[in-house]
């Protein structure tokens, strides 16, 4: 029923676009397909995506009308019980996503005063697609590998534009939205490490959401708030920032751990009860972005405040239940003590096409607190061949350092050389693989054993 609503709703939508020349609905956007096979784990389909990423834009004389809606199928058949078959979900597996919706009018109550209101993607920062300061829509980490990936946000956006090259922005999205963390295979990338005891097996993991400060009934503590002032001097594009809100990627905050005993064979069972909380931050940001002697320049950083003490408890319960479990009570994060999170890159366009993108990035997505805070190196050099129609990348990927005092033990590589084919201008085939090899605790460590090939193809109208 989604599925033919869609399509009716779509063909509609050209119709209308066609019957309004003088106001044309603008309609753009791409079909693209993604298909990934592991090659050292159980060799097998791992990814399974058909996109139809669509676009939809009608400018008016003071505003604009923007949406994007993604229509997919997106992963594999499921038919393992006798009523899969009688559902249409689990055995097509099809979803329909808006992505943006938003209205935007230009002069609003006074002149040089944009308001936006709707579902939309507010960008900040200036670093190619790793952002620190760019934290008011959730993460979308459904696919690990297409960082930066975010969310659009239910939002009233207003921005102000002063003389010369200035503005002042400031946002209010009125609910929080979480996060989605990585689909598939790459689940247990971002799942929080604990240990049990020796000699113990792991026999049953719940894993509880708590949210101590967010009400559906008092909006006030839903809410973030952003501003930004945004300008150019000489050449040099900045920014500075202030955000209040919710952290999307929950911390978590207290393990249970209950032991039993199995007499013969005899071994000891511990059922685990985890909770992971949400917690506000304060960030303030800064960025800039400048071009000297055709090398672009940028750089980022966010000063994170937690809004209040972050503790973990670990409640070990003993095998005899009469005796008192024993409690521990940790600080992860201190109020009082801000970290810092920052990116530095550089890039290059060669005269004969070729590109060469490098980034350091200290402290992912994810991480918290300055002493857990990893650094990043990326590096991407691209050409392109026969006007373009054929693109080759064979230098793309990252080296991630988790401690530069034990390197060796903490550490990740990821490669992913690739190439494209464009047999026509709207039509590009891609060809890559994922090679990742690391040690210790880390994302890409967590998931090396899934080495892949990509196979992606794209028709852009």
């Amino acid at each position: 029923m989604k599925k033919w609503f869609f399509i009716s709703s779509l063909l509609l939508l050209f119709l209308f676009g066609r019957a309004q020349e003088e106001s044309a609905l603008k309609i753009y956007g791409a079909l693209s397909t993604d298909q990934r096979v592991t090659t050292s784990v159980d060799s097998g389909w791992i990814w399974n995506e058909t996109r139809l990423d669509l676009k939809l834009e009608k400018k008016v004389n003071r505003g604009k009308f923007y949406a994007n809606l993604w229509a997919r199928n997106f992963g594999v058949p499921k038919y393992n019980e006798m009523g899969s078959l009688f559902s249409t979900e689990k055995i097509d597996p099809f979803n329909i996503q808006l992505r943006e919706a938003y209205f935007q009018v230009d002069d609003f109550l006074v002149e040089n005063l944009d308001l936006k209101i709707g579902r939309q993607r507010i960008a900040w920062g200036t670093a190619d697609k790793m952002n620190p300061t760019d934290n008011l829509n959730p993460l979308d980490m459904e696919d690990i590998f297409d960082l930066g990936r975010r969310r659009g946000s239910d939002a009233i956006n207003l921005t102000y534009y002063l003389k010369g090259d200035f503005s002042i922005q400031g946002v209010w999205i009125p609910f929080f939205q979480p996060a989605n963390l990585p689909a598939g295979v790459f689940a247990g990338a971002l799942m929080p490490s604990f240990d049990i005891p020796e000699d113990s097996t792991m026999n049953l993991m719940e894993v509880r959401i708590n949210q101590p400060n967010i009400h559906i009934n008092k909006p006030k503590l839903q809410s973030t708030f952003g501003f930004r002032l945004k300008g150019i001097i000489k050449s040099v594009d900045f920014s500075v920032s202030y955000l209040y809100g919710v952290n999307g990627i929950p911390e978590l905050t207290e393990i249970e751990a209950t032991p039993s005993v199995n007499i013969y064979p005899w071994y000891v069972n511990v059922d685990v009860d985890v909770q992971l909380s949400y917690f506000r931050n304060h960030i303030f940001g800064i960025d800039f972005s400048t071009n000297i002697f055709g090398l672009g320049f940028w750089g980022e950083a966010a000063i994170i405040k937690p809004d209040e003490d972050i503790r973990l408890k670990i409640i070990e319960n003993q095998i005899v239940s009469t005796i008192d479990p024993t409690i521990t009570d940790s600080l992860i994060l201190d109020k009082d003590k801000p970290y810092v999170k920052w990116i530095l890159g550089t890039d290059y366009h060669f005269s004969r096409g070729g590109y060469i993108n490098f980034q350091w990035m200290h402290g992912f997505f994810h991480e918290r607190g300055q002493s857990e805070l990893n650094d990043y190196f990326f590096l991407q050099f691209n050409q392109p061949f026969f006007n373009g129609q054929l693109s080759v990348t064979p230098l793309s990927g990252s080296f991630i350092i988790n401690s530069w005092k034990e390197l060796k033990d903490n550490y990740a590589l990821v490669y992913m050389p690739e190439i494209t084919y464009n047999p026509i201008p709207e039509v590009g085939i891609t060809l890559s693989y994922i090679w990742m090899k690391g040690k210790g605790a880390g994302i890409f460590s967590a998931i090396q054993d899934y080495d892949m090939f990509v196979i992606k193809a794209k028709y852009s109208f």
